[in-house]
């Protein structure tokens, strides 16, 4: 991506400041990260081994009409306040768009318009969504709502914890037409991995924090610019100009250390950087090869789970919806043209969670089904010509959040006391997520201001929760 703002490393530069800061990774844990440093004092660098900042939260060339497509369609919802205030910060919140309806496509092609109310109180806000599932009986949604406040109110501490989410669904008895049209979507494209693997409380924190906890928590937040755009460009040049250092292109190869394990400097090529603290906030493999010792059980202990994109571009426009979750297809979520197309462009992007083995890795037949199942759906589409297309697979997009892993995520401090740790699959609380990268690098940015004795601010807190919704979750 050009555009971004390429400043060479010099002592000279930072002089001024009491404290040199590195910041090893320009994806939004480090961008975070840096955010929340501007008013420290210290003088920030980032070191971004690619051409580009903003890490997964990426764009190529359109093919077809040019401009730039996003790699995966990334989105946020209401709950994820942290991310919401990056944006806010950083001057992009403007370019996202609230998306209040949910809208789903049955198994059977029909569609429903789900909107959480306005009016009522959480969690019977969520009432009118739920009742308005047509392709379930009464019966079903009531043991749906049944099944999501006993979800909300599992005890942390309970042995369920060793549960995957589907072993506790079919523990409580959900029917298996909700778990297939309602649970395995949901949480599926929430986490990134199927439910067959994911922890049950996992599973609880998207259903409390992204349903029941606040009126606004599912509210659909979609950029309106490319990722590329957004996080490469904009919140690279805020960054240059509140004074923080931006050197692409230039991947960091070895961490000298001390003799007491303190950090000494940071390698990059032939250039060598002393620095007073460093934030490490790089992929989980990655940081257990730069730190064996404080990293040492990444690579066994933490998984990736795959998504994949499926990129068409039709002749004219055919979908007639900002987006569509899939209910029983293979295809999960369908994005209408946005964020990186004139709406007349024909563009759409299909995303599809724990995509591993997918037809046994056939990209061409992958690419029928989903043409067959938008075609299938939208009447727009079939008489509509495909003009090109793009599969786009990240094997390790998120972490995959199995029973027990949260027990091995690295919290951002270290026994090295000026070296911290960011990135999605830190110790956030959060899934592998926007929300939880955002999270991570303002974590790490405490605890370092901490370190170096400088005034440490409150981070952001969670949607607040009323007095019905803490009556009924017990907590």
């Amino acid at each position: 991506m050009e555009g971004v703002v390429k400043m060479p490393f010099s002592k000279q530069e930072n002089s001024r400041c009491r404290s040199n800061v590195i910041i090893v990774g320009g994806g939004l844990a480090g961008l975070a990260a840096a955010t929340a440093l501007v008013d420290s004092g210290c003088a920030v660098t980032i070191l971004e081994g690619r051409r580009y900042v903003g890490g997964r939260a990426a764009s190529f060339e359109d093919p077809v009409v040019g401009g730039l497509v996003d790699a995966c369609q990334h989105v946020a919802m209401g709950c994820c306040t942290n991310f919401l205030s990056f944006c806010k910060q950083t001057g992009i919140v403007d370019f996202l768009r609230c998306d209040r309806t949910l809208f789903f496509i049955g198994p059977d092609g029909s569609r429903t318009a789900c909107t959480p109310s306005r009016l009522l109180p959480a969690p019977l806000h969520l009432v009118p969504l739920m009742f308005n599932m047509h392709y379930f009986s009464m019966s079903q949604r009531i043991q749906l709502g049944v099944g999501m406040m006993r979800l909300a109110r599992l005890s942390p501490n309970k042995s369920d914890g060793s549960l995957t989410a589907v072993d506790w669904l079919k523990k409580v008895k959900q029917p298996s037409k909700v778990v297939d049209y309602f649970w395995r979507p949901v949480l599926e494209s929430a986490l990134g991995e199927n439910i067959d693997l994911v922890s049950v409380h996992a599973a609880q924190k998207v259903v409390v924090d992204g349903f029941l906890a606040h009126r606004t928590a599912a509210d659909l937040y979609v950029p309106t610019l490319p990722l590329g755009e957004l996080f490469g460009n904009r919140v690279a040049q805020w960054l240059t100009d509140h004074n923080v250092v931006l050197r692409t292109s230039s991947a960091v190869t070895e961490i000298r250390r001390k003799t007491d394990g303190q950090l000494a400097s940071v390698v990059c090529g032939d250039e060598e950087h002393s620095c007073d603290a460093m934030i490490l906030a790089v992929p989980w493999r990655q940081a257990g090869r730069l730190l064996p010792d404080l990293v040492p059980r990444a690579d066994d202990s933490l998984t990736g789970s795959p998504i994949t994109a499926i990129h068409l571009w039709f002749d004219k426009p055919v979908i007639d919806l900002p987006h569509a979750v899939f209910l029983g297809f293979t295809s999960q979520w369908v994005f209408q043209a946005d964020a990186s197309h004139d709406a007349e462009s024909g563009y759409c992007q299909v995303v599809i969670s724990a995509s591993r083995g997918l037809f046994e890795g056939d990209r061409n037949i992958l690419l029928e089904t989903v043409v067959d199942e938008i075609r299938s759906v939208f009447p727009k589409a079939r008489n509509a010509r495909l003009l090109n297309s793009r599969i786009v697979t990240d094997p390790t997009a998120v972490l995959s959040v199995r029973p027990g892993v949260d027990s091995v995520r690295p919290e951002a401090k270290t026994s090295a006391n000026n070296i911290f740790l960011a990135g999605d699959w830190t110790a956030t609380g959060w899934p592998s997520t926007m929300e939880g990268a955002v999270r991570s690098g303002r974590l790490a940015a405490q605890s370092l201001k901490d370190h170096l004795g400088l005034p440490c601010e409150e981070g952001v807190e969670n949607q607040p929760k009323n007095l019905l919704v803490r009556f009924l979750l017990g907590r």
